[in-house]
């Protein structure tokens, strides 16, 4: 790298992290640090700061940032450096975490590695200074740092996209000596505030994969928005892991069969997905097994959609998922379809047991559910987003679906009893 190219390096790490108080190092190719930003200690799990930068620099793409969640919680910002077409290094920023961690979490990870007092201190006043970055604010970072070094536009989808797990082995940290069992070891006491996920998030998983919307769940997981870590296990990092994940199959298999997968072939991929997890030997494998149990229900979900429509009435369906706020004609799902506009609409209603008008606003409703329940949008906005140009239309449209009006949706968004019987319908 020559010396304009550091100082801008040095000028973007030092503005950075007054921005989002993460440490920041240039690393070259053979993972030898260059400089850092500020001076801090390294997470302690890990051997010393060179050997815990070397893991976390491998295998990253060469042309994406990407952000590098490992099995200690934390994730780390890697923007890879190029200079004259060429491979130069690697720009790390982080850790970080995207929600809080519970104590009880931390804790977990000291039993699952037997470590010393002297390391327990290290790490639990380690991971309290760790800042909270939510995953929006990242991903503009990462999109905003490759537009400043670069001068090219990314989408934070393909960001998105770059998230990775990697796993640090028990025989990469530090060798232990015995010592007595840990003070944590019988650490019963609750946090004193209780965090959940926003049940209208659940909701949404629930709908992507009854729906069958792959590219949509897949955005989801990586770019999910969690106030706090689940805890259900203080005995092991590992284990509360594994037993999130069981609760997320449990969720996911019933969301499947609603879909139409056959109860008997959900249960046994249910099975399967349970067993694969309860193999895993760290946080980070059961990341990757959920994520292939999620995109297994979804797939199962497609094959019984292409068994019961049309392979012309799937792409008319894809299409109108993927326009939803923008303007959706007849004509152009006929384009799509390559049918007649008139003989499409008799098949879609034969089909679908609906006109393509009815649903696209079907389609539109359930979005506008999800925007109602998650977003500080205005009930206009989210009117206008959805093509709705006339509030009061909307209202009325809404009402006839949901069975309430959008503000009493917002206000209790378990008052419509229709709502599960659209949800079907869309399915």
């Amino acid at each position: 790298m020559n010396t304009e190219f550091l100082g801008l390096l040095r000028f973007m790490m030092k503005m950075l992290y007054v921005e989002y108080h993460m440490p920041m190092y240039i690393l070259d190719m053979n993972g030898e640090m260059i400089d850092e930003y500020p001076i801090q200690p390294f997470n302690p799990l890990y051997a010393d700061k060179l050997q815990g930068l070397a893991l976390l620099t491998a295998q990253i793409p060469d042309d994406y940032p990407a952000v590098k969640a490992t099995n200690f919680l934390e994730q780390y910002l890697m923007i890879p450096l190029h200079q004259d077409g060429m491979r130069q290094g690697t720009l790390v920023a982080g850790p970080f975490f995207h929600a809080i961690v519970p104590e009880e979490l931390v804790k977990g990870i000291i039993r699952d590695y037997h470590l010393t007092f002297r390391q327990q201190d290290n790490v639990l006043e380690f991971y309290r200074r760790v800042p909270l970055i939510s995953k929006e604010r990242i991903y503009n970072a990462a999109v905003m740092i490759h537009y400043m070094l670069y001068q090219i536009q990314l989408d934070i989808a393909e960001v998105i996209q770059h998230t990775l797990y990697i796993d640090i082995v028990p025989g990469e940290l530090p060798a232990v000596p015995d010592e007595p069992p840990s003070p944590y070891d019988n650490y019963e006491q609750h946090s004193q505030t209780s965090y959940h996920q926003n049940p209208e998030m659940e909701k949404v998983f629930l709908q992507y994969i009854r729906e069958g919307r792959k590219e949509d769940l897949v955005k989801w997981e990586l770019g999910f928005p969690t106030e706090k870590l689940g805890v259900l296990s203080k005995k092991s990092l590992l284990r509360s892991e594994k037993n999130l994940a069981i609760c997320s199959i449990t969720l996911a298999t019933r969301a499947a069969m609603d879909g139409g997968v056959n109860a008997e072939i959900a249960y046994t991929l249910s099975d399967l997905h349970i067993q694969a997890i309860e193999e895993c030997q760290t946080p980070a494998e059961v990341k990757i097994a959920l994520q292939k149990c999620h995109t297994d229900f979804v797939d199962r979900v497609l094959e019984c959609q292409r068994q019961r429509y049309s392979e012309e009435i799937n792409i008319c369906r894809n299409y109108i998922f993927n326009h939803l706020y923008e303007p959706i004609h007849l004509h152009q799902l006929a384009d799509a379809a390559q049918l007649n506009a008139d003989y499409l609409s008799q098949v879609f209603k034969r089909e679908t047991g609906v006109s393509p008008v009815m649903y696209i606003q079907q389609a539109r409703i359930e979005e506008a559910k999800r925007l109602i329940g998650l977003s500080v949008h205005s009930l206009a906005e989210i009117a206008a987003m959805l093509q709705f140009h006339d509030q009061s239309y909307f209202t009325k449209i809404f009402k006839k679906y949901v069975g309430i009006t959008p503000k009493q949706y917002r206000k209790n968004p378990t008052g419509g009893e229709r709502a599960a019987l659209n949800a079907h319908q869309l399915a």
